[in-house]
């Protein structure tokens, strides 16, 4: 089990977007938090690569959930990001 965060701070009408995002262990990585930046295209939200090494994407469900995926250290991980 993985637990993460997105919090959407800004969006423009160019679809760049700031963020916070927060995750929990993975792999050897260990908790922590970063501001960073992307861009929404269609239905999906790329981030720039957070001080981890981290890629991060999300794609927004017909349910308006979102499906997360991380890609670390040669590893990918998914799952979906409830609005709470």
């Amino acid at each position: 089990m993985y637990d993460a965060k997105l919090a959407v701070q800004t969006i423009s009408s160019n679809g760049k977007v700031t963020v916070t995002y927060a995750w929990g262990t993975l792999g050897d990585n260990h908790p922590g938090e970063a501001a960073g930046a992307g861009r929404i295209v269609g239905t999906t939200l790329k981030l720039e690569r957070l001080p981890n090494g981290a890629d991060v994407s999300f794609v927004m469900r017909p349910d308006r959930t979102l499906a997360g995926t991380v890609r670390l250290a040669g590893q990918t991980y998914t799952g979906a990001f409830i609005k709470q």
